[in-house]
């Protein structure tokens, strides 16, 4: 059976492939770009987690009817939750700092980083969660949804090397003292996207 995951990104394709195969199931992952998606990023104006995963099945459904494509969709969206901050940056981590490099340009692309570090300075709770919600959507618009936790702190400085996601350079997960950016592929591998991603897909055995 072929499930499309909306997503262009090739590692995340490759990603969930890879987990397909390692639970065994007869699943062939399709991209957006298999599937001929000509309709630009999808607008999530959802105000949790879960309504933007869902809105972003709800829009791929909505093109494959038009398109004649009867098959299983999967989305995801994440964020991090800091409990000092009241849940930010939350469904804004992706763009947390995109009003402030919108007017100064020569900010860094990591400048969510600093607007984060900068916020809990002096902060001595310094908790924090990853959050992932997958969305499991039927040709007939039945839908399912699984939750993915990774609990853990914010550092007081920026750990290791800056890359993309800016965040894991500032987040250690419960019980290290590494950052994200510093876990190996294995270990990343029961973290919350990968959780929330595998509960959905035992929906498939």
């Amino acid at each position: 059976m072929q499930i499309i995951f909306g997503t262009t990104n090739k590692r995340k394709v490759e990603d969930l492939q890879n987990i397909i195969n390692e639970m065994n199931l007869d699943l062939e992952v399709l991209s957006m770009a298999d599937i001929e998606w000509d309709r630009g990023e999808i607008e999530e104006n959802g105000s949790t987690i879960e309504e933007n995963s869902l809105i972003k099945a709800s829009s791929i459904l909505s093109f494959c009817r038009e398109h004649n494509i009867e098959k299983p969709i999967i989305t995801d969206d994440a964020g991090l939750f800091v409990d000092a901050l009241n849940g930010e940056p939350g469904i804004y981590t992706g763009r947390y700092a995109d009003d402030e490099i919108a007017l100064n340009p020569s900010l860094p692309k990591y400048q969510c980083v600093i607007k984060l570090l900068n916020k809990l300075n002096g902060e001595k709770n310094r908790n924090a969660t990853y959050k992932c919600c997958v969305t499991i959507m039927m040709p007939d618009g039945k839908y399912y949804q699984e939750i993915g936790e990774s609990k853990g702190s914010i550092s007081e400085e920026i750990i290791g090397e800056l890359k993309r996601p800016y965040f894991y350079s500032v987040f250690m997960l419960e019980g290290t003292n590494v950052a994200f950016n510093s876990l190996k592929v294995k270990e990343l591998d029961n973290t919350y996207r990968y959780s929330a991603l595998r509960k959905s897909l035992k929906k498939f055995k």
